[in-house]
Formats: C-alpha cells, sequence, structure tokens
C-alpha cells in the first residue's frame, strides 16, 4: 500500500453573529439550465445548484 504524504490545514471556526439579517434563498426555477441524456439515464442540472454536486456527478 503505498504512502501518501497528508496535509494539514489549521482552520478557526468563529461563532455566528446573532444579529446577521435572515436572507431568503433565491427562487429556483423549475427548468433546467442542462440536461444530460445517456444510454441509461437522464440528468437535469437547475441553476442554484452546489458545484460540488455538479463535480460528483460529471465523475460517475
Amino acid at each position: 500500500m503505498p504512502k501518501q504524504k497528508l496535509t494539514i490545514v489549521s482552520v478557526m471556526l468563529q461563532t455566528e453573529n446573532e444579529n446577521t439579517p435572515v436572507t431568503t434563498p433565491p427562487v429556483l426555477s423549475l427548468k433546467p439550465a442542462c440536461t444530460i441524456k445517456t444510454a441509461i439515464a437522464e440528468i437535469s442540472i437547475f441553476n442554484g445548484i452546489d458545484k460540488h454536486i455538479i463535480q460528483t456527478v460529471m465523475r460517475s
């Protein structure tokens, strides 16, 4: 089993400011921004989707 060098990244967590105004999420469209069709699946991607989800779908 090959050994991989691990990278440790330090982070600092901050408490959430209680005076932060509440924002409403953008209204998402019911019409997909993109549709990918293959022989076995049809994938619809909508505006506002997290880029990490798109990356995961494209890698599959």
